[in-house]
């Protein structure tokens, strides 16, 4: 019998097995989501998100997230209050 084959593609496994949403960030810089209100902060590579698509991420545990592309941007509680901010430093 043959071990199990364990790899890596990159990311979080609770990142790929949630629901994924796409929305299209508005002029508030906002993204609305099942009647929540989610805002998305400016960081470093972008000042706004205006019309950007984004995906937003429903965890398990009922949090919500928002991507844009590989990059997290925020993490959301389940009354859309911002948690968690990833600001990444350029090297």
């Amino acid at each position: 019998m043959l071990p199990p084959i364990l790899f890596r593609i990159g990311g979080n496994l609770g990142d790929i097995l949630c629901e994924q949403y796409g929305r299209t960030v508005s002029a508030d810089n906002c993204v609305r989501f099942e009647g929540l209100i989610l805002r998305v902060p400016a960081d470093r590579p972008r000042c706004h998100y205006v019309k950007a698509r984004v995906r937003v991420h429903r965890y398990a545990d009922g949090n919500l997230a928002v991507f844009h592309g590989p990059r997290k941007l925020a993490v959301y509680n389940l009354e859309g209050k911002m948690l968690t901010q990833n600001l990444k430093q350029a090297a």
